[in-house]
């Protein structure tokens, strides 16, 4: 071994430190993303990013129930409101001559389908008298004074004036 001269010897090491700097400096990085990867959390304990990640996806099955949960009371809402009272029409006027203010008043309520009823007030000085139709599509049962009928138009074109 001492003909052989000792730069052989060094040369022949260099790979080897090289491959030993390489990987102390791929540990190092290693251990470096590894803490990057520990979350810190409100109570100042750590985490993993896969435990997050489980977490995370829990989170994400609540949320897409919650989004389904809030469709179907939506389409139970939807057909609650087409139901309900959604469009009125209030007309005012004098029914009778010797009246004034405009006391007596014709209100058409109806819903989505246009169904619903008027209901007309005449007032007069010592009586007043209150009367009641059915509105089923948009077509009274019986016939209507010209205060009902612009009642009706009005909640048919959706507010009242």
């Amino acid at each position: 071994m001492s003909d052989v001269p000792v730069w052989y010897l060094a040369v022949a090491a260099i790979p080897g430190v090289l491959a030993l700097g390489i990987a102390s400096w791929v540990l190092m990085a290693l251990r470096a993303h590894r803490r990057g990867q520990a979350e810190p959390l409100p109570e100042g304990t750590q985490a993993d990013l896969a435990d997050l990640r489980r977490g995370q996806d829990e989170v994400d099955a609540r949320l897409t129930g919650l989004v389904e949960e809030v469709a179907r009371r939506r389409t139970d809402v939807d057909a609650r409101l087409r139901a309900s009272v959604r469009f009125q029409g209030l007309v005012r006027y004098d029914a009778y001559t010797d009246m004034g203010g405009e006391q007596s008043w014709s209100i058409a309520l109806l819903d989505e389908a246009r169904n619903g009823t008027i209901i007309t007030s005449l007032h007069a000085r010592d009586h007043a008298r209150v009367y009641l139709k059915q509105v089923i599509e948009g077509r009274p049962e019986q016939r209507l004074s010209p205060e009902e009928e612009r009642a009706i138009e009005q909640a048919i074109e959706g507010g009242s004036a």
